[in-house]
């Protein structure tokens, strides 16, 4: 995620929110916005878990997005974890995040 920067103001987040493309798929929610600038967030609520397994699952999304990042297209990405990440495993997640990141065309 080195080419990547964070989110850093709250107008951010809700212009994704609000104006981006959604994907459900099995374990998170992609959020995805084309812009010309390169930047990223992981969130997991409190209906998740407690804070460790919140900060695994946001570790998880983080190592997944890495993993696709040199393919992805400058923009605004929002990855939201939902309850059921804990039950997944790390390859039927990935092949789920391909799966959204594809069907909202992030892909170069």
């Amino acid at each position: 995620m080195k080419n990547f920067d964070k989110f850093s103001t709250n107008e951010e987040f809700s212009s994704v929110y609000k104006v981006g493309k959604k994907w459900h798929c099995e374990g998170a929610i992609i959020f995805y916005l084309n812009s010309y600038e390169k930047k990223i967030a992981v969130v997991a609520s409190k209906k998740v878990g407690k804070a460790v397994v919140r900060n695994r699952s946001k570790r998880i999304l983080r190592a997944l997005f890495a993993k696709f990042e040199r393919y992805l297209q400058d923009g605004k990405y929002i990855f939201v974890a939902k309850n059921e990440i804990t039950e997944l495993s790390f390859s039927r997640l990935e092949k789920n995040l391909k799966w959204g990141l594809k069907k909202l065309e992030c892909f170069k």
